[in-house]
């Protein structure tokens, strides 16, 4: 069983048992895994400014006299990456 599970178990088990059992391994399990999605929601931003970064850059063509600019297939795996993952909320 994973560390999650076993610490959602133990405190469904305080919760039916032992009040005061409870509220402690409450405030264990919120500080255990509020540290979790905190790492997560920064490597989340990094991966996200990342792709923002990326998704702008455009490569350029020139045939003769003639010139033009598109977005980069990089730019395009991007674009759909962050448009996947919700790419402008914090």
């Amino acid at each position: 069983m994973s560390d999650f599970n076993q610490d959602m178990e133990n405190l469904l088990h305080a919760y039916d048992s032992n009040w005061q059992d409870y509220l402690i391994l409450r405030e264990q399990f919120i500080e255990k895994y509020k540290l979790s999605v905190e790492k997560l929601q920064e490597q989340l931003n990094t991966a996200k400014k990342a792709l923002t970064e990326i998704s702008k850059t455009k490569d350029f063509y020139r045939s003769g006299r003639d010139h033009w600019e598109e977005f980069s297939q990089d730019a395009l795996k991007a674009q759909k990456a962050l448009a996947a993952i919700g790419g402008d909320d914090e």
